[in-house]
Order: structure tokens, then C-alpha cells, then sequence
């Protein structure tokens, strides 16, 4: 056989790797592959190239419309080394092998490209997944919290019950646990019918006579709402509870008459 010029080798490989070789080509390149480990290498390569465009890049991702001009453009700017003429026996340096070779490069390039882009896309979307169960997370701590601050006001030994009625009907209540050693409470109301609008309930702690402005409130669709953490007026003379109707602003002494009362023991 024909000494081949070691600079041929790669072109040679990159278009037996396709299949593009004609079987006189293809029979003097394998008896070459048996004597050099470079060949063998070299073909390697090409193979595993060509197997990850097979079998990596989706076949639904469409190219860059622009990537096979800017690949050609550059296989043209790069030296091309001729094959000597007796390479092997029937290569010529044909332009068909050559065309192979430059038909490769802008398909595994864009293949590679759209496999790219579809890595992008997953990632993507993981990242918006991976925000939205972050999310999901953070809300479910925050319920989680509120839950066990419900229960801590409701269950703690030192809380006292107060239901806080009307003195007119006896369908709607409030019930107000009452923690006086950390000057806290929670408000649960039930069957209060909604406020009407611009307006809202408030919630007035009786000190020594005289009514000390607590928060305001409205219930959901079904009568019913939780308020926690209210801050309880410090200091003896303790009496009552009450609830009236007020502008959802709240007011700074009642504007209404009691709605809703509940006397508080000392």
C-alpha cells in the first residue's frame, strides 16, 4: 500500500466515520487503521461524535437558521491539506469526500446547537418549578407557624375563655382567649354577619372604665374570621370586652353602640 501522508488522516477518518468512502477507499483506510493507533484513534472520535448527533440532539429542535453559513465560512478561512495522490488506492482528494467532510461539520454542529437549546428550555423550566415549590414551601412554613401560634394561644394552661355575645341575638359570638401573663389574645368570631361597606367590627379592652381601642376585623363569606396576637392593655382594672361597628379604619373611642360584650374577672 501506498504511504499515506500522516496530515490526511483526520479528512480520511471524519468521512469513513459517515460511510462516505467508496469501498476501494474504505478497504485501503482499514488496512491503514490495522498498522496506526493514530488512525484508529482519530476514528474513534469522529464515531463518538457522530453517535452523539444520532442519538443526543431531539429531532424536533430546529438549527439556527445562520449556523451553516458561519461553519462554511469558517471550514473555508482554514488550510486544507490535499491528500497526495497516493494515499490509497482510488482517493484523490475527491470533492465528493471533501463535501462529506464540510456536510459533517455544519450537521453535527447544528445538532449539537439544538441540543443546546433544548437544555436551556429544561433548565428553565426546572428553575421556574424549583421557584414555584420554594414558594409553595415558604407559604406552607408561614400556615404551619400561624397553626402553632393558634395553638399555643388556645391550649397554653394559663389561657382564659371569654365569649363575647350579644345582648339582643344569640346567634352571633365571639370567643377571646385571653392571656393575660403575656398580654395576648386571639379572636375567634362565628356567625357575624358581614360589615357593610366602608366599615368594619372593632375590637375595645374596658380599663378602669374607659375603653381602650383594640383591632379591627371583618368576617369571611361564611360569618366566621381568626385574629391573633392582639395586644392586650397591661396593668389591673381589666373589666370587659366589647365589639362594635365602626369605619374600617377604626376609631379611637366607640362611635356606636356594644354590639358584642364580655365581662373579664380581675
Amino acid at each position: 500500500m501506498s504511504k499515506v501522508d500522516p496530515s490526511s488522516i483526520p479528512l480520511l477518518a471524519a468521512v469513513h466515520a459517515l460511510g462516505a468512502l467508496d469501498p476501494a477507499e474504505a478497504r485501503g483506510f482499514e488496512r491503514l487503521l490495522a498498522s496506526s493507533e493514530e488512525a484508529r484513534r482519530i476514528l474513534v472520535e469522529y464515531r463518538e461524535v457522530a453517535a452523539l448527533l444520532a442519538h443526543g440532539a431531539p429531532s424536533t429542535d430546529a438549527p439556527d437558521p445562520g449556523l451553516r453559513s458561519r461553519v462554511l465560512e469558517r471550514v473555508a478561512r482554514t488550510k486544507v491539506v490535499r491528500l497526495t495522490d497516493g494515499a490509497l488506492p482510488g482517493s484523490h482528494a475527491t470533492a465528493r469526500g471533501i463535501r462529506w467532510a464540510l456536510a459533517a461539520a455544519v450537521v453535527v454542529a447544528a445538532g449539537l446547537a439544538g441540543y443546546a437549546a433544548t437544555l436551556h428550555r429544561r433548565l428553565e423550566s426546572l428553575g421556574a418549578q424549583l421557584a414555584e415549590l420554594r414558594a409553595d414551601s415558604t407559604a406552607l412554613a408561614e400556615r404551619v407557624a400561624r397553626h402553632e401560634a393558634t395553638l399555643d394561644a388556645v391550649l397554653d394552661p394559663g389561657v382564659e375563655l371569654h365569649r363575647l355575645t350579644s345582648p339582643t341575638s344569640p346567634a352571633p359570638g365571639i370567643q377571646l382567649f385571653l392571656d393575660r401573663r403575656r398580654h395576648r389574645a386571639l379572636l375567634h368570631a362565628f356567625n357575624l354577619p358581614p360589615a357593610p361597606v366602608g366599615r368594619s367590627y372593632q375590637l375595645w379592652f374596658i380599663r378602669d372604665g374607659i375603653p381602650v381601642p383594640s383591632v379591627t376585623f371583618n368576617p369571611g363569606s361564611g360569618g366566621s374570621t381568626v385574629v391573633g396576637q392582639i395586644v392586650v392593655p397591661e396593668g389591673r382594672g381589666l373589666s370587659a370586652a366589647a365589639v362594635t361597628e365602626e369605619p374600617e379604619t377604626g376609631s379611637l373611642a366607640p362611635t356606636t353602640p356594644i354590639l358584642l360584650v364580655s365581662k373579664l374577672a380581675p
